[in-house]
């Protein structure tokens, strides 16, 4: 058995050779940015909804026990700096090797970076036998996220599964959330492209951070007066077009959609378009791909 100097100076056994882990993505439908000088109760407050359609980990310790950590994305060697931060956090100076692959576009609205970072947590938790419980690795993910302004609220919803209230910012055990009661309903979704979060924001400024906010906050009122799936799609529509966030062919994907009697939206921040079920008006602007709702979050497969 090999023991391994973590970045905290505890002493971890290295007994595992590989480990895979999961987590879900989530769609945000709206939010108001929740800010705060320490990164665990920085975030958002709003609502999204978690998808099946995730990503997988799998983590393992390479021959050299030292040095820096290999990870790819889609069998791709990247730099992954919300990854790598989580890596550094918990790893230390560990070399160890992370491979994530994704069901659902990067960078286009469906918390990959936060899924990425959580099941690379739980992953090395394990691994590394480090006996952090699943808010601790939450919030290690949760502050790799905020830390490198690739999301705010994803962590705690793919932590958790379903249809997400996020009450009150930050990841579990310091955020809080309730959850919309549903059926096991089918996502409809077409991608356009990537739009990340990081340039959106900073691009806006503060102007555009005040309209986000208040689009969000009036979309949580709506939905806490009646917290129905139908609500939820209602609001986060009225979110995309008060917000400043919608493109204008997300906009006219949205509208093809009204025309059919369907209720779409976008997932934010990103430039795709969703809607319960299944739609015909869809298909006029893109490949259609579609994902259950998932009840469940991380966890080690």
């Amino acid at each position: 058995m090999h023991t391994q100097k973590i970045s905290s100076g505890s002493t971890v056994s290295l007994q595992k050779g590989l480990v895979k882990t999961y987590a879900p993505s989530h769609i945000t439908g709206f939010f108001a940015i929740c800010d705060h000088k320490d990164p665990l109760y920085k975030g958002s407050i709003g609502s999204g909804i978690v998808l099946a359609a995730g990503c997988v980990t799998e983590v393992s310790l390479r021959n050299n026990r030292q040095g820096k950590a290999r990870i790819t994305i889609n069998g791709v060697e990247e730099e992954a700096l919300t990854t790598r931060y989580v890596v550094e956090r918990l790893a230390g100076t560990a070399a160890v090797s992370v491979s994530t692959n994704f069901e659902v576009s990067i960078g286009c609205g469906f918390g990959a970076s936060g899924a990425g970072a959580l099941s690379t947590a739980l992953a090395l938790n394990e691994l590394l036998s480090l006996n952090l419980t699943v808010n601790e690795v939450a919030q290690v993910a949760h502050r790799a996220e905020v830390e490198n302004s690739t999301g705010l609220g994803d962590v705690m919803a793919e932590t958790h599964g379903g249809v997400v209230i996020r009450s009150k910012p930050g990841p579990p055990g310091i955020g809080v959330i309730d959850r919309i009661p549903h059926r096991n309903e089918k996502i409809s979704y077409v991608v356009f492209g990537p739009k990340l979060t990081k340039g959106v924001l900073a691009e806006g400024g503060e102007e555009l951070k005040r309209q986000i906010n208040e689009a969000g906050k009036s979309a949580l009122k709506a939905l806490m007066r009646k917290p129905t799936l139908e609500t939820f799609m209602y609001a986060s529509r009225e979110f995309s077009l008060r917000s400043g966030l919608i493109t204008d062919r997300c906009k006219d994907a949205i509208e093809a959609l009204d025309a059919e009697g369907k209720v779409a939206s976008v997932a934010m921040i990103g430039e795709a378009v969703f809607v319960i079920g299944e739609s015909e008006a869809l298909n006029e602007f893109g490949a259609v791909k579609e994902s259950r709702i998932s009840n469940a979050g991380v966890r080690i497969r």
